[in-house]
């Protein structure tokens, strides 16, 4: 009896697992499931490699390889979600984190080049944000005058220089970066304001 309840809960069990579709070549499914819900993937065919159903034109199925995060390579091409990234070397590149890789003489966002970015000194910071020598970066995009050497993240999209506070990139006008505290739910303050998701809370 105990042995028929236990197969009874392992059946149960094994329906709620996600459904993961495997990386191998020939696989006729498109999507890869996770959480019950469908995502992109490449498949390597004998002879084609394809991406949400189209044929990657160019791509070697013999030197395809799957990175992560949307990117792939082989010998000669790098690509993001199917599509080669032009001018991208496909011997010295490699994924960071959120979105961010980075090849010896270009740094790149979500597939596209980040112009100026510095490959040597690049780092992934959290919650997108990213700082080479002389910039700091939120997706992507160069933030303004912020100060690479001073700059760190705090929280919640927040983050701070020695000078100023930022909400997901944007500066946050007159906020105090030496008094400014996290708080909860997107709400900081710094002694003088409150914030919400990086703007001032009027005080009626």
């Amino acid at each position: 009896m105990k042995k028929i309840v236990f197969i009874i809960i392992l059946g149960l069990l094994w329906t709620t697992i996600p459904v993961e579709a495997q990386h191998r070549r020939g696989h006729r499914d498109r999507y890869e499931y996770a959480q019950g819900r469908p995502r992109l993937q490449y498949v390597i065919g004998h002879n084609a490699v394809l991406f949400d159903g189209k044929v990657i034109k160019g791509a070697s199925p013999a030197y395809f390889k799957v990175l992560r995060d949307g990117y792939a390579r082989d010998d000669w091409k790098v690509y993001y979600m199917g599509k080669a990234i032009k001018g991208a070397n496909s011997n010295s590149f490699k994924v960071l984190d959120n979105g961010y890789a980075k090849d010896s003489w270009d740094v790149y966002y979500h597939g596209s080049k980040i112009k100026g970015a510095n490959s040597g000194s690049f780092k992934v910071l959290n919650g997108r944000y990213a700082r080479d020598a002389w910039d700091v970066y939120f997706k992507g995009m160069k933030i303004k005058g912020a100060s690479p050497g001073s700059f760190k993240v705090l929280r919640d999209g927040y983050a701070c220089d020695a000078w100023n506070v930022y909400y997901n990139g944007d500066k946050i006008k007159g906020a105090s970066p030496e008094r400014f505290r996290i708080l909860r739910d997107g709400y900081a303050e710094d002694g003088r304001n409150t914030y919400y998701l990086g703007r001032k809370v009027s005080r009626r």
